[in-house]
């Protein structure tokens, strides 16, 4: 057998597997010819070397692609036994490609949790209520990289309920640079490179765990590198949600304490209550409408915070971005700070409010009762009982404050 018609074999097995895996395996496959060759090597000692493609794709099918595509090429090739009953949604047609197929897994856990962790790494990760007493989760991967390199864990300790995704069996990292490959080991050596790691998914995050919770479970930590992480619809004592680089969604939620923190993305709050809130953000926007709760804290690097609350004491700031605020109710501090954005305070139902204010070279603007706003200069102006301590400070901004 030639070297061509080795390749052309080898291509014709690999059809029933997607595109990306296909190129991944052929290139490898051409440079041990190459390397052969260099070596002085032939057609026939370089292929006795690579062995039999039949084997190599078996291996393929049954030991390192997921069960669903171990099934999928039993169907199309009769190559290996059926996955099981574990998966679940398994995708469409049974022509279509594997890296365009989803991947689902449902798990349900029963037991009462003093605490819950929920480590995406990799993964968005998405917490609502559950219906029951019992904890459901989803573990959904899309594409061959993300289905052969990743998979879900789950376990207790002291009370504490663990879920998220890590790194396959057979897949590792090489090099400590930022620029770390993925592979897959086949039949005892390396063949497949998958790229960086954290740029694994093109469109999006390919992994998404989905976790309902019981109202039994008081404390919750959800946890993701460059993932997103959105929480809805659950009430307990204590709720803290972190992304490197992803973006932070919260709704509906009902929670003695709550934190949200990200590196670059943004930080949303929407119809939630709070007895204290703390939101920030490296870089992002920090948003928090319809919230209410006994303290706020926001602050960001560069970003803009917009708060619409019903809130007693406010404490917000940014490096460069820009402040809006609307208080609505009798609240007793708000402490806005930013280095070179404008501030702008609507207060709702306030009696009174004494106001601090100072801008650099900005323009500075109270109107109160509702009289048209006067322009000031930078100092302390006192509104109705005064009840209310306002303090806007901003490098080169302009400061506009109002109260009816």
């Amino acid at each position: 057998m030639t070297k061509q018609e080795y390749m052309a074999n080898l291509q014709e097995k690999l059809e029933r597997f997607g595109r990306e895996l296909q190129e991944e395996i052929l290139e490898d496959y051409r440079q041990h010819f190459a390397e052969g060759e260099n070596e002085g090597k032939n057609d026939e000692e370089i292929i006795e070397e690579l062995g039999n493609i039949e084997e190599m794709i078996r291996e393929l099918a049954e030991d390192d692609l997921p069960e669903e595509f171990a099934q999928r090429a039993m169907e199309q090739g009769g190559l290996c036994e059926s996955a099981g009953q574990e998966v679940s949604g398994a995708g469409e047609a049974a022509q279509r490609e594997p890296r365009d197929t989803d991947l689902r897994r449902t798990f349900s856990y029963s037991g009462f949790y003093k605490a819950m962790v929920l480590e995406g790494k990799v993964a968005n990760v998405r917490v609502e209520r559950s219906e029951d007493d019992q904890i459901h989760v989803e573990y959904e991967a899309k594409g061959v990289s993300s289905q052969v390199n990743y998979e879900y864990y789950q376990y207790e300790e002291d009370g504490v309920f663990y879920a998220g995704v890590k790194r396959r069996k057979g897949a590792r990292d090489e090099g400590d640079n930022e620029e770390k490959m993925v592979k897959v080991t086949l039949f005892g050596r390396t063949i497949i490179s998958y790229g960086n790691v954290g740029s694994f998914s093109v469109g999006g995050q390919n992994i998404t765990l989905t976790v309902r919770v019981p109202k039994s479970v008081p404390r919750l930590t959800a946890k993701a590198a460059s993932g997103n992480v959105d929480i809805s619809g659950i009430e307990l004592e204590s709720l803290e949600a972190n992304s490197a680089s992803g973006n932070i969604g919260v709704e509906q939620v009902v929670a003695d304490r709550l934190k949200a923190h990200t590196a670059s993305g943004n930080v949303k709050v929407d119809h939630t209550e709070f007895i204290s809130a703390s939101l920030d953000t490296a870089s992002g926007n920090v948003k928090a409408e319809m919230v209410k709760g006994r303290d706020i804290h926001c602050g960001t690097g560069s970003g803009n915070i917009k708060v619409d609350a019903a809130v007693a004491e406010y404490h917000l700031g940014t490096g460069s971005g820009n402040i809006k605020v609307r208080s609505v109710g009798a609240s007793e501090r708000i402490d806005m700070g930013t280095g070179s954005g404008s501030i702008k305070l609507e207060m709702e139902g306030a009696e009174g409010m004494e106001a601090t204010v100072r801008s650099g070279s900005g323009s500075v603007h109270i109107g109160w009762g509702g009289e048209d706003s006067q322009k000031v200069k930078n100092g302390t102006y006192a509104y109705g009982n005064s009840a209310c301590k306002v303090k806007a400070n901003t490098g080169s901004g302009s400061i506009r404050i109002s109260g009816r």
